[in-house]
């Protein structure tokens, strides 16, 4: 039921303003809870015992009220009050305040606020006041404000739709709220609202924190055991070969950490069981999470001579993975290619056909390897990178999406055929970006994870600076510095174009600048509104050493691997989030020189940036963006449906262990 100025007794304008803060019906407001109580249960009756520090909630006497007007002609209310021991004070309302019951002279009253003491004269500025009453609510809850309504607005209308509450649904199952011992969902809303002690406001507070995580995690543990139930009889596990992985360990280059032989270890456990893997591998920048996805697939091949689909969200990193994913393949005479919508159709059509034939056992690619006529043989493994690029709604539905395809290929003749490859492919998604352990524990609970936050032992940290206006020239002479050294510099501005609306520089500005101050050096520019060929043709020119320093917009926030590059500078640092801060800082430090991160802002007391300074843990910058922003600004999942949470904390990790067990013993029945 949407909410009308008739419902709350009020005017269009309050209707008009709450809709614009979000709340339209008579659930949103009834949702919409107090972010604190006020204790207003200790009455004093006497100002003597008053505490100027403070609110303090007083039982007195009123004596007259007053209508005056400033020097400003503003109207001005005082009501003159006396406590039990006749010494006087006054309450002043710069209006004419309101009360739901009538007040007048003689009358004993509760006034709740904060006094203030001038001029040797006691006076409380626009206090709550109530009629004495015996069985008064002692507790009154505080709420935020909202395009400019007050608490005490709220206080009022919200319990006009205390009848409404009935219609607001349960969240538990009636199972675990008996089992947990829960009050009726309606009751604990009206405790919020209007609390009768401390004790069931505290309990309300509990009880509905429950349920918001309760909902966060259900629905992707639901989807998981449907997943999991569905895939089996379709998947048939492999034992983890040992012997075989201590020799392709050896055959690596460099030895691993002990995070990705663990996560590895957890991925490859995974793959005994008869029912479809469905893991997120966590990793920052540089951590080696592609390694551990590529032994995986190379022992899943080797065990059961299956398929796999490695999938990127850009071009050029699909191509970046193609080209070292084959290198790793070649001593193991395994086939793999590369599939883009921009290959030539004949191109195109052959990959297909191998990928069909059963030919192909490894195939990299972008969205081509999900069309409708891509079609393979024996797909039993993907492989998603950087998922959390794919956008929400295909990021969510894409397991459905892949086990889709391959049911209704036409290669599938009868029921029978179905049994003898994995219908279900196992599904190793990665991330870059850290998502503190709590959090996806919440948003990807259809999901096991696996974390790596060990770099390699040969891996520099990137060292980070922020430079004022006045000491941009020390910026400039070390990227000199650095390019005559043979090496490669990013430099990041948040626009396209200038713009009179937004201080801020443009893309186009910093590469005049640049041209200005490096006038023997190449630059180029990179953009948003580039189509993707341009995009991609700029990109591999830059990693190819063809020019100096790329100007760039956030578009090389994600997937660029250019060892060469050292250095990068971000215009307008302030205007960019940590976490953006930490992936545009990622960009550098890839190979074995020592790299830097000029974040370049007259902000330099900026605590958030300070916080780049000091560490480059992405885990940790993930926390402290996540305390400043919130959960869905930091991971892009306002847009995905995830509840907002008003009274349950993401950070409690014993909270949502102790749900989540509660919910997989109830899908368990």
């Amino acid at each position: 039921m949407r909410l009308t100025k008739t419902l709350l007794h009020t005017t269009e304008s309050y209707i008009t303003r709450l809709a614009r803060g979000g709340i339209e019906t008579v659930e949103d407001l009834l949702l919409f809870f107090p972010r604190d109580i006020e204790n207003t249960a200790d009455v004093l009756d006497s100002f003597a015992y008053v505490n100027i520090q403070e609110k303090n909630t007083i039982k007195v006497t009123l004596i007259n009220i007053l209508q005056e007007r400033t020097r400003f002609q503003k109207n001005l209310t005082k009501f003159l009050i006396t406590d039990k021991n006749g010494m006087s004070s006054e309450c002043v309302f710069f209006h004419t305040p309101f009360f739901k019951q009538p007040i007048k002279p003689g009358d004993t009253i509760i006034i709740h606020g904060k006094p203030k003491y001038e001029y040797g004269k006691l006076s409380f500025p626009q206090p709550d006041i109530e009629l004495f009453d015996e069985k008064r609510q002692a507790y009154l809850p505080i709420y935020t404000e909202i395009q400019g309504i007050n608490t005490r607005w709220f206080r009022e209308k919200i319990p006009l739709l205390f009848e409404y509450l009935k219609h607001i649904p349960e969240v538990l199952p009636e199972e675990i709220r008996t089992e947990r011992k829960h009050r009726p969902r309606i009751e604990n809303i009206r405790a919020l609202h209007a609390p009768e002690t401390l004790e069931t406001y505290e309990l309300a507070k509990h009880e509905l924190a429950y349920e918001e995580l309760f909902e966060l995690q259900y629905k992707a543990l639901q989807r998981k055991k449907i997943i999991q139930e569905a895939s089996i009889g379709h998947v048939k596990g492999i034992p983890l070969d040992s012997e075989f992985i201590r020799e392709a360990l050896w055959k690596l280059p460099f030895p691993l950490t002990n995070h990705q032989k663990i996560t590895l270890f957890e991925t490859l456990k995974d793959m005994e069981r008869d029912i479809c893997m469905q893991r997120l591998l966590q990793g920052d920048v540089g951590t080696g999470k592609t390694v551990v996805a590529f032994l995986s697939l190379l022992h899943w091949i080797r065990g059961t001579g299956g398929q796999v689909a490695y999938m990127a969200p850009t071009t050029i990193l699909a191509t970046q993975v193609a080209r070292k994913l084959a290198e790793f393949l070649e001593p193991y005479g395994i086939t793999s290619a590369l599939l883009l919508g921009s290959l030539k159709t004949k191109e195109k059509k052959e990959i297909k056909a191998a990928l069909a034939s059963g030919e192909l056992s490894v195939i990299v690619g972008t969205h081509a390897l999900i069309q409708e006529d891509t079609h393979y043989k024996h797909l039993s493994y993907v492989i998603i990178d950087e998922q959390h690029r794919f956008g929400v709604e295909q990021r969510e539905r894409l397991t459905e999406y892949i086990s889709k395809w391959v049911l209704q290929s036409s290669l599938w003749d009868t029921p029978e055929s179905l049994t003898e490859v994995s219908t279900f492919p196992h599904v190793l998604m990665m991330t870059a970006t850290p998502i503190l352990r709590t959090l996806s524990m919440a948003l990807y609970g259809n999901q096991d994870i696996s974390i790596i936050r060990e770099y390699p032992a040969n891996r520099k940290p990137v060292t980070t600076k922020i430079v004022t206006p006045a000491h941009a020239h020390e910026a400039y002479a070390w990227i000199e510095a650095q390019i005559q050294n043979g090496h490669q510099a990013y430099w990041i501005s948040p626009l396209v174009e200038e713009s009179d609306k937004i201080d801020a520089v443009s893309v186009h500005e910093t590469a005049e600048k640049l041209g200005m101050l490096f006038p023997n050096r190449s630059i180029w520019i990179l953009h948003g509104r580039m189509s993707a060929d341009e995009k991609d043709t700029i990109m591999r020119d830059f990693i190819a050493g063809h020019y100096d320093i790329l100007s760039s917009t956030s578009v090389v926030e994600v997937g660029v691997d250019n060892p060469n590059a050292t250095v990068i500078c971000i215009e307008n640092a302030e205007r960019f989030w940590l976490s953006q801060l930490h992936q545009f800082r990622g960009r550098v430090g890839r190979g074995d020189a020592q790299s830097y991160c000029y974040l370049l802002s007259d902000n330099v007391n900026a605590q958030r940036l300070k916080a780049l300074e000091k560490t480059n843990d992405g885990f940790e910058i993930s926390e402290i963006d996540m305390q400043l922003r919130g959960p869905g600004e930091v991971y892009w999942v306002r847009q995905s449906g995830v509840p907002d949470l008003k009274l349950a904390s993401i950070m409690d990790l014993e909270k949502i262990y102790e749900i989540r067990k509660d919910i997989e013993k109830y899908l368990e029945k």
